[in-house]
């Protein structure tokens, strides 16, 4: 047997089992360690130059407008779009309760037809002038939506103040637990970002974030306080901490227009901030493409110049200060140059992450200076203020504390998505082949890969009657793959028919293959056993302390840098197999080469397939889209394997097998037909 390494030089065993082998992959060329952190972070700075120059030509009120209206625009295609909040969000007042200086009302609101949303208003007993200047107030992620004793404490200062206050309940928290199950009597879904999470997956695939209802709940409560009597529409502020501060700052955004001014506490940062520390967006802050059309924090606040703001900060927290300065000096410049009277201030409270008693003071006295709150000397005011946290279920809405138990035939966000899911399969029936191709070649940026990448040798070898080549090579620029070229040695150097294998951790786990592995041998074929991008040979380094796969971890981090850069592991991976295909087609000792593969690497694999005529043997060991959003529960463990935005619009797996299958592309497992 010859060498590929030392012209004229022949091959010598060296080893005597396929483990062997395995361990000798494990020390891949240093060149070619997988570094997807670095390319994202390298990514975002050549993104973010779009943003830039967009932010740089805002010299007047009238490039302003067009910014925003640009950066909105931008803004809500990456969440899929925002439908208009139904004309009449049905408020429904179901008690009043006479507090100390206030009256304390529980309402429940339509956001969408069918659904329900539960909100607590706070109204002064005396409004020294109406209408009278009003406060919604966002709440971040707490079981206790609205009954959480900071947003309660900030709501009676806020009274206090003599501003009416709307608390809202946001999705999957308070009184709006959407997987509550009724013959259980029990929340399974633990955590109140758990429903988000559970949701938005089904959401990105249809081509939506769940964001987006956010936005509509947000839009509804602040029409209804705009349609109040007592409400003085044009005098409507707005705040909320954490997972509030990003649906504030959403709101910001999205109807900045509609507001007085706007405090975001608590998740104010930047990008490069976030990325460089490795910080993991929640889902609902996770919206596919924003780093690709060069949005940043910046642009959210944005969304309300050039009326005024505060950044409401806390020195120890999580969200990385330097990006909340860096922000804060953007936006002050961006206030500046459209000749704004007012600015962009900060208040910062030395504690970690929360809504302190700081600044919830520091934010009254904001409101009372911008929304023209009844003149009073705050001083004062905060000597008589007295703190009375009610218990949760004494701000219920509802007579047991859950909209489901409330009217169990509402409409929840799961069932909007299963419609929306139905309507895309109708659609999907009427695309032709080649608009299904071209769709698939344009969201798998197919254009990006290398024409036909050039294999490097790094070792080779014999071991027992395996000989093996293990090799990297370049799918596109700043990405390497790996992988082991097997054959039975006595086939020689000739040219045979080439199995290209996927399976989840490759080439780590080549043991376990080792039976089919053998047979495949058996029937003629030499094996590329590869690794794709974050699997195998591939696996990136953990960021910080995250776990590699479980909850918010490593490779969950990874793929939200890549979906807002309009990218995935998903797509990442596919692209990567056709690229291994043309790598293949020259190397000289293969010919035909056909894909097997399996679990969750079949849908890549399916994928490559069609986009390359390839023959391919795959299964069926995952669950499809189309289950993924119907079933109410799914595993997300994989979650970064299988998301690929907006792949609904185009193709469901089984779809893709059926047209493999017309097309002749459909083969038996190679290890078990004779070749």
């Amino acid at each position: 047997m010859r060498s590929m390494l030392n012209e004229g030089a022949q091959l010598r065993p060296s080893a005597r089992t396929l483990w062997e082998i395995q361990d000798r992959l494990n020390r891949l060329p240093v060149e070619s360690a997988s570094n997807i952190y670095t390319d994202v972070l390298r990514r975002r700075e050549l993104t973010a130059a779009a943003g830039i120059a967009r932010r740089s030509a805002v010299c007047d009120l009238d490039s302003l407008k067009s910014y925003q209206q640009e950066v909105r625009s931008l803004f809500l295609s990456c969440l899929g779009g925002v439908d208009k909040t139904p004309l009449d969000c049905m408020p429904r007042i179901t008690g009043r309760e006479q507090k100390n200086g206030y009256t304390l009302e529980k309402v429940i609101l339509q956001p969408r037809r069918g659904s329900w949303a539960t909100a607590n208003v706070y109204v002064p007993n005396i409004i020294m002038k109406k209408p009278a200047p009003a406060v919604l107030v966002t709440i971040g992620h707490d079981d206790r939506g609205k009954a959480d004793p900071e947003y309660q404490y900030l709501a009676q200062m806020l009274v206090k103040a003599g501003m009416i206050v709307l608390l809202l309940d946001p999705l999957g928290q308070g009184e709006r637990f959407e997987h509550f199950e009724l013959e259980m009597d029990y929340q399974p879904i633990q955590g109140c970002s758990g429903e988000h999470d559970l949701l938005d997956w089904k959401a990105k695939l249809l081509g939506q974030s769940l964001a987006r209802y956010f936005i509509q709940d947000g839009i509804c409560a602040m029409d209804y306080l705009a349609s109040r009597e007592d409400v003085d529409a044009s005098r409507i502020g707005l705040t909320g901490h954490s997972g509030g501060g990003t649906q504030t700052s959403m709101l910001m955004m999205a109807a900045g227009d509609r507001f007085a001014c706007a405090a975001p506490c608590c998740y104010t940062s930047d990008h490069r901030a976030m990325m460089e520390h490795g910080i993991d967006p929640d889902n609902e802050m996770l919206w596919p493409r924003s780093l690709a059309c060069g949005l940043d924090y910046v642009d959210l606040v944005a969304g309300v110049a050039p009326s005024p703001v505060l950044f409401l900060t806390t020195q120890h927290d999580f969200f990385p200060r330097e990006g909340t300065l860096r922000t804060l000096k953007d936006a002050q410049a961006l206030w500046a140059a459209c000749g704004s009277d007012h600015t962009v201030d900060i208040a910062t409270a030395t504690s970690q992450h929360a809504y302190p008693h700081s600044l919830s003071q520091a934010v009254t006295k904001f409101f009372m200076q911008h929304l023209a709150a009844p003149a009073q000397d705050f001083d004062t005011l905060l000597a008589d203020f007295t703190f009375s946290p009610a218990e949760p279920s004494a701000l219920w809405c509802t007579p047991e504390g859950q909209v489901i138990k409330y009217d169990p035939a509402m409409r929840t966000v799961h069932d909007e998505l299963k419609d929306v899911m139905l309507r895309l399969k109708e659609s999907r029936a009427a695309l032709t082949e080649d608009v299904l191709t071209t769709s698939l070649a344009r969201m798998l940026h197919i254009a990006e890969l290398d024409e036909r990448p050039e294999p490097r040798i790094f070792a080779e070898g014999i071991c027992g009657h395996y000989q093996y080549r293990s090799i990297i090579w370049r799918p596109q620029d700043h990405y390497w793959n790996s992988g082991v070229f097997l054959r039975d040695l006595r086939q020689g150097d000739k040219p045979l028919p080439t199995v290209i294998a996927l399976w989840p951790e490759g080439t780590q786990r080549l043991t376990e293959h080792s039976a089919w592995i053998h047979r495949c041998m058996q029937q003629g074929y030499q094996v590329l056993v590869m690794d794709v991008a974050a699997s195998g040979g591939q696996l990136p380094a953990r960021l910080g302390n995250t776990d590699m796969y479980a909850g918010w971890s490593t490779m969950y981090n990874l793929d939200a840098y890549l979906m807002q850069l309009d990218d995935s592991f998903f797509a990442l991976r596919t692209r990567q197999i056709v690229a291994a295909l043309r790598m293949v087609s020259a190397w000289p000792e293969a010919a035909d080469a056909v894909l097997y593969a399996e679990k969750e690497f079949s849908r890549y694999a399916d994928l490559a397939a069609l986009l390359t005529n390839t023959p391919i043997a795959s299964d069926d060991d995952f669950l499809t889209y189309e289950e993924i959003v119907t079933e109410k529960y799914h595993d997300q463990t994989w979650s970064h394997a299988w998301v690929l935005p907006g792949a609904l619009e185009v193709f469901d797996a089984p779809e893709i097998k059926t047209l493999l299958t017309r097309k002749g592309l459909s083969i038996a497992d190679p290890s078990r037909a004779a070749k």
